[in-house]
């Protein structure tokens, strides 16, 4: 039964990396969220070799306040490959009405798109790709450690696990955002490997083995991406809840040591990054470039304005492609909706 799960495993990633493929393929270059952007902080890294400046006035403009790590593996990987040609790809489309969607017969691509993006690669197109199959293996690695997760959580129905991975193999949105130069899919990597390891903390009880382990993972997910500085108090609440059963008179002395050997690797791994920008910025988190874009907020949104935003949200969450202005038709979303109300009836 192992060895058969394992195989029906290895053909779910098999299958994901095909879709994964062909969503990267014929996917215009840079008609995804900020891929332009996601690029110049890549090409940064591996031309200069040193980190951006947190300035709305690079490349990048305000991607470069985001943690490191995917844009580091993927200069590794496309830095030596020359980008002198870049400019020929950015070539606007005048018929591009993403401001005015659904209110004019707009285009839906940013640019206009050349036979320059055919194969074979070469130049500014090879690096993207380049990019963009950095971020396809982080996909991989997302729903590797989805199984993972259900295995943790479903143990005695492994069958289950399957079905968690499959859950977000094939989730439209995951599977775009997992083909295209992104950070997202470095930061559902990590944070989903690091949820695997709490769960075996969790369940099995919290070793100094699993400290470290737990510290290394979140540290790495932090240094893809500051929303996953949420996974360290929830960390610290799993070594409480762990160690409180044990029912051990020195509990709460093995809790100090567990969340002093976690963060003190989580700091090791990520601190830097928020270290330096703070005393080089006087803003640990790159914050108020976001606040600074046109799209950005200066002042906290009302509760009102929050929610009138939810069906956004939740049509992204299936699937928005292009710059987010390409959706399915509506009866999609509501189809969606049932299976979700279902699952939620069955949850409970």
């Amino acid at each position: 039964m192992r060895c058969q799960n394992r195989a029906c495993l290895l053909a779910l990633l098999a299958l994901f990396a095909t879709l994964g493929l062909t969503y990267s393929l014929v996917t215009p270059l840079f008609e995804a969220p900020d891929e332009v952007w996601h690029c110049a902080y890549v090409r940064y890294l591996a031309e200069e070799r040193a980190l951006p400046p947190l300035s709305a006035h690079t490349p990048a403009y305000q991607q470069v306040a985001q943690p490191p790590l995917y844009y580091a593996v993927a200069a590794l990987v496309s830095g030596a490959v020359p980008d002198d040609d870049l400019q020929d790809l950015m070539w606007h489309n005048p018929g591009f009405g993403y401001q005015a969607g659904g209110t004019v017969n707009d285009n839906k691509n940013m640019l206009i798109h050349t036979g320059r993006e055919a194969s074979p690669w070469r130049g500014a197109v090879l690096a993207v790709r380049l990019a963009r199959f950095v971020s396809l293996a982080f996909g991989l690695l997302t729903v590797l450690a989805a199984w993972g997760l259900g295995q943790e959580a479903f143990p005695e129905r492994p069958y289950l696990a399957l079905g968690v991975a499959a859950v977000v193999a094939f989730t439209p949105q995951f599977l775009f955002i997992s083909s295209v130069a992104s950070n997202d899919g470095a930061a559902a990597a990590l944070a989903t490997a690091a949820l695997w390891a709490i769960a075996r903390a969790l369940h099995r009880g919290a070793t100094v083995r699993h400290s470290l382990i737990l510290g290394l993972l979140v540290g790495l997910a932090a240094l893809a991406k500051t929303s996953n500085l949420l996974l360290v108090p929830l960390t610290l609440a799993v070594f409480f809840a762990s160690l409180q059963v044990c029912k051990s008179s020195h509990w709460r002395l093995s809790f100090i040591v567990h969340c002093s050997l976690f963060m003190a690797m989580v700091l090791a791994v990520s601190g830097w990054w928020y270290v330096r920008n703070a005393v080089l910025y006087g803003d640990p988190f790159g914050f108020a470039l976001h606040a600074n874009t046109p799209w950005g907020r200066a002042t906290l949104a009302s509760l009102t304005t929050l929610l009138s935003e939810l069906p956004a949200v939740y049509r992204s969450f299936w699937g928005a492609f292009g710059w987010g202005h390409v959706e399915y038709p509506a009866w999609v979303y509501v189809a969606l909706g049932v299976l979700v109300a279902v699952s939620l009836v069955g949850w409970g």
